[in-house]
């Protein structure tokens, strides 16, 4: 990255942080911890990069086990043992290559032109309001569900009820009511409209539509499996993104000089994102493992059915203090690590570069409306995020 952009450096407020990763750790701090979390099952806490990579990449540890009846689980909306997020080996891996043609990097890249669009309505929208707007409602909040709904082929006039019932999900309180029922309406209604996207004589290009047909001509999923698939993406795709958006708009904005260094030269805008990424990420923690037998990890034993979490925060920061100049920098772990890496990160990724390109080049220039120390941060979700985030120019 030009040294005339400043490193974004981690965000002077984290926001709200479960108890067990506040404070973020710093230099010297336990690599790997006992922590609660807010289910309260104890679990261990790996906050060091390469104890992360490792414990993603060992097949010792288990999504599945975790996901199961007995399992280790955050809090009340953990993914159904069913849902891909869930699955290990051989039945994750054959679920994985059915959608994986939708996200490989070439695929993204023809999205770009739609993406762009996109950013250019919902900022000519948010400067027709001026002097003032909230980049959160205006721009984080609406473009990933357009996009996702757009990737998986779900019509345009039911993405605001998605907005609305996908968000839930991803809620720590406990309030089990509301989201088992927003769950079992987003179940109605993807089977509603995977058996309407099967009526169709001529079906689109769409996931769906892909998954249908691997459905029909050899079985490979069940209709049940589908259903379960087609949420899995559709929430991963939305509120972390929604939530990535807001603080990568908070990085740019709260250093005025790096935003005149990117408007100069926006070359330096994909290494700025990957950078927003790495310091200020919206997932806090993976999904709990489950440990199949005893393992040693930085001289500890976590034993045989003990859970096992990377907080991402903590490991991206531990990945700062190994960074060189080389050209091979370890690539940070908000999107994971191994074979459960994001299946999104591509896509996630055009929609924060258009974001600052479009900001940077269809709004005058814009500053935080109100002090770092007011803003608005999300409480009792999944992800890190803003409510709002104010804007003027």
């Amino acid at each position: 990255m030009d040294k005339t952009v400043e490193r974004s450096g981690f965000c002077p407020s984290w926001g709200p942080l479960p108890d067990f990763l506040n404070p973020p750790p710093l230099p010297g701090d336990l690599k790997v911890k006992r922590a609660k979390a807010p289910s309260g099952v104890g679990m261990w806490v790996v906050s060091d990069y390469h104890l992360a990579r490792r414990i993603l990449s060992d097949k010792r540890f288990s999504r599945s086990l975790a996901a199961g009846p007995e399992g280790a689980k955050m809090g009340i909306t953990d993914p159904s043992p069913e849902s891909i997020i869930s699955m290990d080996g051989q039945e994750h891996a054959k679920l994985r290559r059915l959608v994986a043609g939708t996200f490989t990097q070439s695929r993204i890249a023809e999205l770009q032109p739609f993406v762009e669009t996109l950013v250019a309505e919902l900022l000519d929208d948010v400067a027709s309001q001026g002097p003032q707007g909230d980049l959160v409602s205006g721009l984080a909040a609406p473009l990933p569900i357009h996009v996702i709904c757009h990737v998986m082929g779900i019509p345009l006039e039911d993405r605001q009820y998605f907005a609305g019932h996908v968000a839930v999900l991803f809620d720590l309180t406990d309030a089990p009511g509301d989201g088992k029922d927003r769950t079992l309406s987003l179940i109605r209604y993807m089977t509603s409209l995977i058996a309407r996207k099967r009526r169709e004589k001529k079906r689109g290009t769409d996931l769906i539509s892909a998954l249908i047909e691997a459905c029909d001509s050899d079985g490979k999923l069940t209709n049940r499996a589908m259903v379960t698939l087609c949420l899995a993406i559709l929430t991963a795709g939305y509120e972390t993104t929604v939530d990535q958006i807001s603080l990568t708009m908070l990085n740019l904005l709260s250093r005025p000089e790096n935003a005149d260094a990117l408007r100069n030269n926006p070359s330096l805008i994909p290494q700025f994102t990957e950078d927003a990424l790495r310091t200020n990420p919206s997932v806090t923690t993976t999904f709990a493992r489950m440990a199949t037998e005893p393992v040693e990890v930085a001289g500890l034993t976590i034993g045989a059915g003990e859970a096992v979490i990377v907080d991402v925060l903590g490991a991206n920061y531990s990945l700062a203090e190994l960074e060189s100049h080389d050209s091979l920098r370890p690539m940070h772990l908000t999107f994971g690590y191994g074979v459960h890496r994001c299946l999104g990160a591509h896509l996630a990724k055009i929609q924060l570069i258009a974001a600052i390109r479009g900001v940077l080049t269809r709004l005058p220039p814009v500053s935080l409306a109100e002090d770092i120390r007011a803003l608005e941060w999300k409480t009792g979700h999944a992800t890190r995020g803003l409510n709002r985030l104010l804007v003027s120019w």
